[in-house]
């Protein structure tokens, strides 16, 4: 059950960090285009964090 657990947010950051991307290549601005560039490279941080919790555990 934790390993599922752990997949599924390893997704959900995953996912949100591909529609920071999108949003930064569609920002009016270098400011908006600024502020999610690093929300995507917070929330991929967070995939990367989750996805190596996961290895250990299935390892």
């Amino acid at each position: 059950m934790v390993v599922a657990e752990l997949q599924t947010k390893v997704e959900k950051w995953e996912i949100k960090a591909g529609k920071c991307e999108a949003m930064a290549k569609e920002a009016k601005d270098k400011a908006q285009q600024a502020f999610y560039e690093g929300l995507a490279g917070y929330y991929a941080s967070l995939a990367t964090d989750f996805r190596k919790i996961l290895e250990k555990r299935t390892a």
